[in-house]
Order: C-alpha cells, then sequence, then structure tokens
C-alpha cells in the first residue's frame, strides 16, 4: 500500500473470510487518504495477487467517494483457489 492510502485500524486475516465478510473488516478498518486526495484525479490500483477481488473493489469505490473520475485495477496473478470468492 503507498504512503498515502493507508487502514486506521488493522483489518485482519480476510484469505479466509465470507465475501459480505471482507467488505465488513475493510469498512471497519477505516481507509483513510493523505492529503486528500485532489478532485477528478485518475488513479490506478496495483495487487500483487487477485483472489476475490473485495480489496480492490472497496479501494475503488472509497477512491470514487473521495472525488477520484477514473480507477483502474490491475493485479498480477490471479489464484488457483477458488473457494474464497464464495
Amino acid at each position: 500500500m503507498t504512503d498515502r492510502f493507508k487502514f486506521s485500524r488493522d483489518k485482519g486475516a480476510l484469505k479466509d473470510a465470507l465475501l459480505d465478510q471482507k467488505w465488513d473488516a475493510l469498512e471497519l478498518a477505516g481507509l483513510i487518504f493523505e492529503p486528500n486526495l485532489p478532485e477528478g484525479s485518475s488513479i490506478v490500483l496495483i495487487d500483487d495477487k487477485y483472489q476475490s477481488g473485495v480489496p480492490m473493489q472497496f479501494v475503488a469505490s472509497r477512491l470514487y467517494l473521495a472525488g477520484a473520475s477514473e480507477v483502474f485495477g490491475l493485479s498480477m496473478v490471479k489464484t488457483l483457489r477458488d473457494t474464497d470468492n464464495q
């Protein structure tokens, strides 16, 4: 994660959580942007691996709420394990 985006609280392990639990855990962790995101920003999110996609989707949703006009996501690898998409 970049220095500009961080969670204010520990989000815990998301790997074995159900999809709705992942989103809730991310919300409770309190993602913050410092300094504030400039209105109309274009952002590229890069993640080392794609499992459920929830963390990237969550961060993208918060970036839009913070004023981003475009958010693109790029993952390097899709994991073989697909059981975390339940």
